[in-house]
């Protein structure tokens, strides 16, 4: 195992976290599935996270769980990336802590993983004003044995798509990780930890991308290889750190000519 997803199916994947950025756009807590929501998908649960500074907390939509239609055995988790002021804040915390939720596996960012801890499953409950919920981490116990599952995320959503596959492989499940622009997740010991699982896994990064290129190494971080480059800088697109870091480049750069980059688009001469 551990082969990168095609270039296709990346791109695939990839348009499912956008579906979530567009949700989060509409409804920050708990938007409702949208008109242009993948085809042949049905919307299982969201996803919510609660990012903290100190007494300061904020519930947040994070992103989505699917099912195909035609395989129920198959899921997908895509989670957005940052979005919010107090998203910002869980970004730049850049201390490493013991992950124990997979044992002996090092240490990862602490403002990434606290986020993944506070992550919850909202099923909706027709006979219910609220949702049914469940923590992310538990949901991975309730899932029929054979399920095969798709982490996918972008920016922070990478590192969290990142420790859920982790955790979901580490139990058994099949699980196949594909994330866009993530950052280092954690140390040397958790990289080889996850290395050793031999899950599918793709990593795409924009070389002029700075997100990638943190948290930098000297503070003990390593990055999951390998990693996919691509270059945004090679196309006419902008050349700004927005843009380099923009989901939308990535597709778009990856083969994706329905990517929306029309504000990361030099204008015509």
């Amino acid at each position: 195992m551990d082969q990168p997803t095609s270039m296709a199916a990346a791109i695939a994947w990839g348009q499912f976290v956008e579906v979530a950025y567009q949700m989060y756009a509409s409804d920050k807590i708990n938007p409702p599935t949208p008109a242009n929501f993948p085809a042949g998908w049905e919307r299982v649960a969201n996803l919510t996270m609660t990012p903290r500074l100190e007494l300061i907390h904020e519930r947040e939509f994070a992103g989505f769980i699917a099912q195909s239609a035609t395989d129920p055995m198959q899921q997908i988790v895509a989670i957005r990336g940052t979005e919010s002021g107090m998203d910002w804040m869980s970004d730049f915390e850049f201390i490493l802590e013991t992950f124990h939720e997979v044992p002996g596996s090092g240490k990862t960012e602490q403002g990434f993983t606290n986020l993944y801890r506070s992550m919850l499953v909202e099923y909706a409950d027709p006979d219910s004003s609220k949702p049914l919920q469940q923590s992310l981490l538990a949901q991975i116990d309730t899932l029929p044995a054979g399920t095969k599952l798709v982490v996918t995320g972008h920016s922070l959503g990478s590192s969290l798509a990142t420790l859920h596959a982790f955790v979901a492989a580490s139990k058994g499940v099949q699980t196949e990780l594909v994330t866009f622009a993530s950052p280092r997740v954690g140390d040397k010991a958790f990289v080889e930890a996850f290395q050793a699982l031999n899950m599918n896994q793709t990593r795409v990064y924009n070389e002029p991308d700075i997100v990638p290129k943190m948290p930098i190494e000297l503070a003990g971080y390593r990055h999951i290889e390998p990693g996919l480059s691509i270059n945004s800088t090679l196309f006419p697109l902008k050349h700004s750190i927005t843009c380099y870091h923009a989901l939308s480049t990535y597709l778009y750069v990856m083969g994706d000519e329905q990517a929306d980059i029309c504000k990361c688009s030099k204008p015509s001469a």
